[in-house]
């Protein structure tokens, strides 16, 4: 199966994922993998990483994945829910996330996203 990663980064160039710097490492159709590097940008004013970037990380990867299976069959794929728990405070490094297939239905998906930090451990997960 070809791996996608470079075909949706060139996709999301110049658009939301790209503006917080959501890069995707691997895009096979039932597990999708990208990393943001954190920059003071992606921080609240109390030091750490806003809730809205794991939010952010996790629609759009689930949507991704969803997507590889929708655009071959002429079709579209969008969220309709959104549901990310925060879980650890970090203040910088790299986060890492890996979104996987739950259900591939023929209308609809459920992909579960977890966020890892730079030493391995769960930052945030969501579907």
């Amino acid at each position: 199966m070809e791996d996608l990663a470079q075909q949706l980064n060139s996709l999301d160039e110049g658009r939301f994922a790209s503006f917080i710097g959501l890069e995707v490492d691997s895009a096979l159709p039932e597990r999708v993998v990208g990393h943001v590097d954190l920059q003071p940008h992606h921080m609240q004013p109390y030091g750490i990483v806003h809730g809205g970037v794991y939010a952010s990380i996790v629609e759009t990867l689930a949507s991704l994945g969803a997507a590889m299976s929708a655009i071959p069959e002429g079709k579209n794929a969008a969220g309709v829910e959104n549901h990310t728990s925060f879980l650890r405070s970090i203040g910088g490094g790299r986060v890492t996330a890996v979104a996987t297939a739950i259900q591939r239905g023929r209308t609809m998906h459920l992909w579960e996203v977890a966020i890892t930090d730079d030493q391995d451990r769960l930052v945030a997960r969501g579907t």
